[in-house]
């Protein structure tokens, strides 16, 4: 790696960032011996993928296992040090992926915390990490292959005590519970093992999307943003990383606080967030960000290189299939399948904090928001108003205005706060599960539409006047 000729100064606010996968394959140190080249191109600022350490053989890093520590297999928090003064001499920031909404379980024993409350239950100093439905019973676990495969369970000795062993996978055993076969000793545990299938009807823990392995975090509770923030705090502070770009941040009970104490803490340090907005959607003005990481952008790019005089012919076309329905019912058909399917669990457990409230009638409203998440009571009241509208269009009259007082609009304290804040945590992920789903309906057009377009530029199979 050739050093520059003198250092250079590092702007604050990135004019062109350069994203680097940094995996076991491809390390900080590598990175570093890229920097030359990657100067040459007059990039401003790196952009890492998140590396907090993660699960085993994870080449993504977005299944983060702990928040204390730099993933070793990527170069460490020395190897992310020599990097940063590498680039900085280049005149080059780094801009830090991370992922505040939740954490990998797939493998228990690898999650100190979440073992831990698998183990000791809510007595443990890290149940309030978690986003539990405590009141549930026991935290359901759908890892078996079937309703009797508990005859595989054994009772082993684990690194920490007993625990229960089902295949490869190891389960604690809570203190004083080990007397007996192994399906008395679970019997008693803190945890249910059941058949996967039971995961999106029965759940006990909210989610990841729909990924069972990624459980999501109460950042909200200002211990718990404390205790996974404080390494990524520091390094800012240190002048080791320039900023931050947030993953998900729909998925946070409330992503503007968390938002204005990640500006407090980093002196306000320049921060993007992967913001989904719907085409007539616009970015919270009151959150303390830059801005999004360029979804709306890119939808815009690919509006201008596609060919919409391809769109009619083909979608006669597909018609010709019998499918004749229009792409805004699709989606509204795969919110609310996915309301009754995947997301079950989740919308029980907003009925047994409303239990007065039919699961079909939050699900009804919660499929008819105009737009990817709502913010209540901050604002969106315009959004929520026309969900309810188009409930009521459906006949959904005598809850509509209980779903409204009850889950949506509720008194901000206690129980009511934690409906409202679930009703929206699952408002945000509805969407994004819905519209994959009717995209993968809709592809044949959408692909044939993306080829034409192609063909085009190539000057492939064009004639005059088309």
């Amino acid at each position: 790696m050739s050093q520059p000729a003198q250092p250079h100064r590092r702007p604050l606010v990135p004019s062109s960032t350069y994203r680097l996968q940094i995996s076991a394959d491809f390390t900080l140190d590598d990175a570093r011996q890229q920097l030359s080249r990657i100067a040459a191109l007059g990039v401003t600022h790196l952009y890492l993928s998140p590396l907090l350490a993660s699960a085993a053989g994870s080449t993504h890093g977005y299944d983060v296992v702990d928040h204390s520590k730099i993933d070793e297999s990527r170069g460490g928090e020395e190897g992310l040090r020599r990097l940063a003064t590498a680039a900085h001499e280049y005149g080059i920031g780094l801009i830090l992926d991370i992922v505040p909404n939740h954490m990998s379980v797939a493998v228990p024993q690898e999650n100190v915390a979440w073992w831990d409350v698998l183990r000791r239950g809510r007595a443990s100093r890290y149940a309030d990490w978690f986003d539990v439905d405590w009141a549930a019973g026991r935290i359901l676990l759908p890892v078996l292959a079937d309703e009797v495969a508990h005859a595989g369970l054994s009772l082993v000795e684990g690194l920490s005590g007993p625990a229960l062993q089902y295949g490869d996978q190891l389960f604690p055993v809570a203190p004083g519970t080990d007397g007996g076969s192994a399906l008395e000793v679970h019997r008693r545990q803190h945890y249910r093992l059941v058949d996967w299938r039971r995961a999106s009807k029965e759940l006990t823990y909210r989610r990841f999307f729909d990924v069972t392995s990624l459980i999501g975090l109460r950042v909200e509770d200002r211990a718990v943003y404390e205790a996974t923030h404080a390494l990524v705090l520091n390094l800012v502070r240190e002048d080791v990383l320039d900023g931050l770009r947030i993953d998900h941040p729909d998925g946070l009970a409330d992503p503007g606080g968390y938002l204005r104490w990640l500006a407090a803490d980093t002196d306000n340090a320049w921060v993007v967030v992967e913001k989904i907005l719907e085409p007539d959607e616009r970015l919270p003005t009151s959150w303390a960000c830059a801005g999004t990481t360029g979804y709306d952008a890119a939808r815009l790019v690919g509006g201008v290189l596609l060919d919409p005089n391809g769109e009619v012919p083909l979608t006669k076309l597909w018609q010709r299939t019998g499918d004749r329905s229009s792409f805004a019912q699709k989606v509204l058909d795969a919110k609310r399948a996915t309301v009754a399917g995947s997301l079950a669990a989740e919308v029980a457990r907003l009925g047994r904090l409303a239990p007065d409230l039919a699961p079909a009638s939050i699900g009804e409203v919660l499929a008819q928001f105009p737009v990817y998440r709502s913010y209540l009571p901050e604002f969106g009241a315009a959004h929520l108003d026309a969900a309810l509208a188009a409930a009521r269009a459906r006949r959904v009259l005598g809850v509509v205005g209980r779903v409204e007082r009850q889950v949506c609009l509720p008194d901000d304290e206690g129980e009511e706060q934690d409906r409202r804040q679930h009703y929206q945590q699952l408002h945000g992920r509805l969407p994004a599960l819905a519209v994959a789903r009717a995209h993968s309906s809709a592809t044949v057009r959408l692909r044939s539409t993306i080829v034409s377009c192609f063909l085009r530029l190539l000057g492939i199979g064009r004639t005059e006047g088309t």
